[in-house]
This record gives structure tokens, sequence and C-alpha cells, in this order.
């Protein structure tokens, strides 16, 4: 019995985590008309994020990015470690523009956390030049 429970956890956990990297592939979509791309994740600060995605572990990476709180993310240190997006195990640096809106964004919202957003911009190596930050539409897969 307990070697039933402990497939149908691990099978579980693998299609979790199937799921979540095809979310992934998914979350950029190129934007023919503007050159811009679509980059959908949770908005995190940086310093909050490095130990998010530190063990490479996507699954645990994205449920901590959910309960990333808006009060933390706006805590001085934090804000001033500049923000980006966690999308599965990595996470994507904002330009100085992006971390603007991202205060911005966090100061105007009324949520507490799970700040998953769609980020209208462009990838510069490992920087996300942001044009737009919005929550991210309903019904993304």
């Amino acid at each position: 019995m307990k070697n039933l429970i402990r497939l149908s956890v691990v099978v579980f956990a693998f299609l979790f985590a199937a799921v979540s990297l095809t979310a992934q592939q998914k979350s950029v979509k190129k934007e023919a008309k503007s050159g811009t791309s679509t980059f959908t994740g949770y908005l995190v600060d940086k310093m909050c994020a490095m130990g998010m995605v530190k063990s490479g572990d996507a699954q645990k990476a994205t449920e901590k990015a959910m309960k990333h709180t808006k009060s933390c993310a706006l805590e001085e240190d934090c804000k001033a470690s500049g923000y980006g997006l966690v999308i599965g195990a990595k996470f994507s640096k904002f330009d100085a523009a992006g971390d603007k809106m991202s205060v911005d964004y966090l100061t105007k919202s009324k949520k507490k956390d799970n700040f998953l957003v769609d980020v209208q911009g462009t990838a510069d190596g490992e920087t996300i030049k942001v044009a737009a930050i919005h929550d991210a539409k309903k019904g993304k897969s």
C-alpha cells in the first residue's frame, strides 16, 4: 500500500513538472508587428528570486514565486535589487525601466501575492527590456 502511495506521488509530481515545462515553453510568444515578445511569469524582486531558482527545480521555484508577497517585494533591499520574472527555474532580470514599472505595478495592485504577469518587451541577453507589465490573461496555458 505504501509503495502505491509513493508511486502515485511520484507520478503526480512528474505530471506537474511536465505541465509546468510545457507552459514555460509557451510563455514567450512573438508578436510580429511590434518586434516585441510577451513573457509570462511571476514578478519577483531579484534578491528573493535568486533563492527561489537556486535549486533548479521548476516546481519549487514556481510554488515559491506564487507565494511571494507584495510587502516583501516592496521592502527597500528587495526594491533596490531590481525586478524580473521567475519562469520555471529561471530568473530573467528587467532593465531599469522595467524596475520602475514593477514598483508602479506592485504599488497599484490590490493583490497581496501571486503576481503572474504578462510582460511586453524584448530580450537582450539575460535581461528583458520592458515596454509594459499587465496581469496575465486568464486561461493561459
